[in-house]
């Protein structure tokens, strides 16, 4: 019993990684109707930004075997309190996130506004490589420690029927939830939110209403990238900060907004509670290998796609025909 529950919790944290940047995904769906590829490496932009912030200028960030210069830390060494509590300077790497997200969205996609969502989508593939690339040049190829938000001791626990549930996955949890409620606030009580519906609708016919496209597709794309710096913050903090270590999860979130539904937040949530638990339980339960762990969440979403092509509160587009 208890081994199953450790398995659960285990499960839960990683399912708040997946939901967090499922989120994201979905965020940026509701504005936009297309998915955002690299969504995992702008936010990985924020976290390197986030660690500038919090690393002392003549001091190495690390600890416990990872001890690097962290470049770009002396560029901000003059500001005001620097270095920054962690909490600061996680909203500095959202900040940062949000207006390189701003920031592509008018450079690149607003370039190819007339163009297929088949290229758009190619386009933010691109960016992945390229935003990739950028991090490795700026940063290197070494491994940070992320300080973490919440108590991450080894004691740091609640301990239920023999299982141990973290502090760091019900902080983890507490920020999903928040992210949910303030979204779905955004989404279905202000003006903002109803701009996202019609331009996703038709967004020829939302221009001629007199809704500013451009500039609500810009902060569609800043919310969504400021919610994959949070993101990165989660999972570096659990494991390293490192280039390329959102790319896996980006999938498992993918697949986690399509089991909960492109266009639903809460189902991103549930998504991930589902993907988590699979990754988790199958594994250990069923002579499915370990290291083929990414495997089950994938099995479950092809099943379910099969009888909810639009995942459990996806919403069925109506088209005239």
């Amino acid at each position: 019993m208890d081994l199953f529950l450790q398995r659960c919790f285990d499960g839960l944290f990683n399912g708040a990684i997946y939901a967090s940047l499922a989120l994201a995904l979905v965020m940026l769906f509701r504005a936009t109707g297309l998915l955002n590829f690299a969504l995992g490496e702008i936010g990985m932009v924020g976290g390197y930004t986030s660690l500038v912030m919090l690393t002392p200028a003549a001091a190495a960030a690390g600890g416990g075997g990872f001890v690097f210069p962290v470049a770009g830390t002396s560029l901000v060494s003059w500001l005001p309190g620097h270095p920054y509590p962690v909490v600061v300077a996680i909203g500095f790497g959202v900040i940062a996130s949000a207006l390189l997200g701003v920031l592509l969205q008018r450079l690149v996609l607003y370039r190819l506004r007339n163009r297929s969502d088949f290229v758009k989508v190619n386009a933010t593939i691109a960016l992945l490589l390229a935003l990739a690339g950028l991090v490795t040049e700026v940063w290197g190829g070494l491994s940070h420690r992320y300080p973490s938000v919440f108590p991450d001791d080894p004691g740091d626990y609640i301990d239920v029927f023999g299982g141990r549930l973290r502090y760091t996955t019900l902080g983890a949890w507490a920020v999903q939830l928040a992210l949910l409620l303030l979204l779905g606030a955004l989404i279905n009580r202000t003006k903002t939110g109803l701009a996202f519906r019609a331009i996703t609708s038709n967004a020829e016919a939302a221009s001629l209403m007199g809704i500013p496209v451009q500039r609500t597709l810009a902060i569609g794309w800043a919310v969504s990238c400021g919610i994959g710096a949070l993101a990165v913050s989660i999972v570096a903090a659990s494991t390293i900060l490192r280039p390329g270590m959102m790319v896996t999860v980006l999938i498992l979130a993918f697949a986690a907004a399509t089991i909960g539904g492109l266009d639903s937040p809460k189902g991103a949530v549930m998504g991930g509670v589902i993907v988590g638990l699979t990754q988790s339980l199958v594994p250990g339960y069923t002579p499915f290998p370990s290291e083929l762990a990414v495997v089950p969440p994938f099995l479950a979403m092809t099943i379910l796609l099969m009888f909810r092509p639009t995942g459990l509160f996806g919403t069925a587009r109506v088209v005239r025909v």
